[in-house]
């Protein structure tokens, strides 16, 4: 099936990455020589369809692709560099800490990337190796320190509820990362997933120091200037990532690359997950219908992970709802539990809802 896109953002997946991290569920392949040549022959034939468009956002992900050999890594970034909108552009990729080097980000700034996103998840030594890591410490910080002079919008990943985690450990890797020259962070709390090493040696550690885990790194965060603006995600003024925005704001983009999913019109798309397949230009896309009902959930899911909410106005414009009328039980309930809190424009989660989200989220699919 082909669709007409007015997407204007992109992502771009490449899988390839020379160890898997224990927690990683991703679609993702150790990096062989061989796979090289047919896994970017076939992504560019499919970046084909996409030659006219310009896009105001792209973002490289993985996978690891810092860890794509320089030459090849250039000839990709010559492709999307043509593709994005002369001005006002956010082009970001991801990258491992121990694949920073001089030569990379030369390269990188060279091509117009102007936002790095640095897969750090912990400093400590214990939990680097537990995640199957392989940076220390010192090469952590020494790379950022080294990337803050080629770029000045850089993003930390990092994983809180490790197991066996506790607060004076997190309380350590804030002092770390918060003494550190970056404007963005993503601070994401373990989810076991069934697909990864972590799935048959550890479980989800208890909810209420999760909660008090995640309570401090709000508040440690604020202090240093850096607002949550989404439910794992804080930034100083002006560094919002603007393509994870695009997701959360339920607009349409475009995604190539092994298992990358797009969403255009009503429709979400995902390509193989098989790396053979796709090598073959078998891309073997699945297409899923959203009914109108699906998209009100999604729309309402998404920008309640969101400070801001959802916006009565854009609703209506949206769906032809009116969403106070609509979910007027549904509303009187979340109100009365603290929930949710509502101004005349925007309904949004409170603190507690932000921790209750998918109870909340529940109450809008009866």
């Amino acid at each position: 099936m082909k669709m007409t896109s007015n997407a204007s953002s992109l992502y771009v997946h490449i899988p390839f990455c020379r160890q898997i991290c224990s927690y990683c569920d991703f679609a993702k392949v150790i990096y062989q020589d061989v796979f090289i040549s047919d896994y970017f022959q076939s992504l560019f034939f499919e970046l084909e369809s996409f030659q006219s468009k310009k896009y105001k956002t792209i973002y490289i992900g993985g996978g690891t692709p810092s860890c794509l050999p320089l030459p090849i890594l250039e000839n990709l970034l010559i492709k999307l560099t043509k593709l994005l909108y002369k001005n006002n552009y956010e082009f970001s990729i991801e990258c491992n800490v121990e694949d920073i080097t001089t030569d990379l980000l030369t390269l990188l700034k060279k091509y117009g990337i102007n936002r790095i996103s640095i897969g750090v998840q912990t400093f400590q030594k214990k939990w680097i190796q537990l995640c199957g890591r392989t940076h220390t410490l010192n090469q952590a910080i020494q790379n950022i320190q080294l990337a803050s002079t080629y770029f000045e919008n850089i993003n930390i990943d990092m994983i809180y509820a490790l197991p066996y985690q506790t607060l004076t450990d997190l309380k350590n890797d804030l002092s770390i990362l918060l003494s550190l020259p970056i404007q963005h962070i993503s601070y994401y709390s373990l989810i076991i997933e069934k697909n990864t090493i972590f799935y048959r040696k550890f479980e989800d550690i208890d909810d209420a120091l999760q909660a008090k885990m995640y309570r401090l790194i709000y508040q440690q965060l604020k202090k240093s200037g850096f607002y949550r603006y989404e439910i794992s995600n804080f930034a100083k003024k002006g560094f919002q990532c603007k393509h994870n925005l695009v997701y959360w704001t339920n607009q349409h983009y475009d995604a190539v690359g092994l298992n990358a999913s797009g969403y255009q019109k009503n429709m979400r798309y995902t390509n193989t997950r098989n790396l053979t397949l796709y090598n073959q230009k078998n891309y073997q896309k699945e297409w899923v219908y959203l009914t109108k009902e699906d998209q009100i959930f999604e729309e309402i899911m998404l920008h309640f992970r969101l400070d801001k909410g959802l916006s009565f106005q854009n609703f209506q414009k949206k769906f032809h709802l009116d969403f106070l009328k609509t979910y007027h039980d549904v509303l009187i309930e979340l109100l009365e539990k603290k929930l949710v809190r509502c101004t005349k424009t925007h309904i949004q989660t409170t603190w507690k809802g932000s921790l209750l989200l998918n109870q909340v989220l529940e109450k809008f699919l009866k």
